[in-house]
């Protein structure tokens, strides 16, 4: 089961990446998309432009920056919302009044996984992104999925293993390409 990705190839200050065409619309999750991103040394060029690609040229610079301000945004809110709950939660336990521990532990586990995501996302985006953004070309890499990895150009990758585990639509995209 193969197929190819298309790729969008950019170079910033902090060198050249490449971004996944295939599954930026396709996670579950808007920080996600910040995982999509790779340094472009094994995305061969194109030689064609692929019909996921007609519109990003010009508006790539300025999705990134978007993606960036949202993710900080985002990662943020998730975090007042974490320290919320904790703030609550020590405090009924401190009056005694019970509240359900195993559901606030599940609760708390939820949210330092999404805060976890959201901060990955950012610390990804921050670094990629410095200085001027420019888009190089496109690209291809071809993808396999054998059980439960995913291979980009014969090597397994661990980002997309990761991905297919945690998030359905992208697992299900993915399938439905190499099918």
């Amino acid at each position: 089961m193969k197929a190819e990705i298309p790729f969008i190839i950019f170079k910033t200050k902090k060198g050249t990446f490449a971004m996944d065409l295939y599954l930026i619309n396709r996670v579950e999750k808007f920080e996600r998309i910040a995982t999509l991103i790779r340094r472009a040394e094994n995305i061969r060029q194109a030689s064609f432009v692929p019909e996921e690609a007609e519109r990003w040229e010009e508006e790539f610079e300025g999705f990134l920056k978007r993606l960036l301000e949202i993710t900080r945004i985002r990662s943020g809110k998730i975090m007042d919302k974490r320290l919320g709950k904790m703030r609550r939660w020590n405090i009924f336990r401190l009056l005694g009044i019970p509240t359900g521990h195993s559901r606030h532990i599940s609760e708390e586990e939820r949210l330092a996984r999404d805060n976890r995501e959201a901060l990955l996302a950012l610390s990804i985006l921050e670094n990629v992104i410095k200085g001027d953004i420019s888009v190089i070309g496109y690209g291809v890499a071809e993808i396999e999925i054998k059980g439960k990895k995913v291979y980009i150009n014969g090597r397994v990758d661990p980002v997309y293993t990761e991905l297919i585990k945690t998030d359905m639509r992208a697992a299900m995209a993915l399938l439905e390409l190499v099918r």
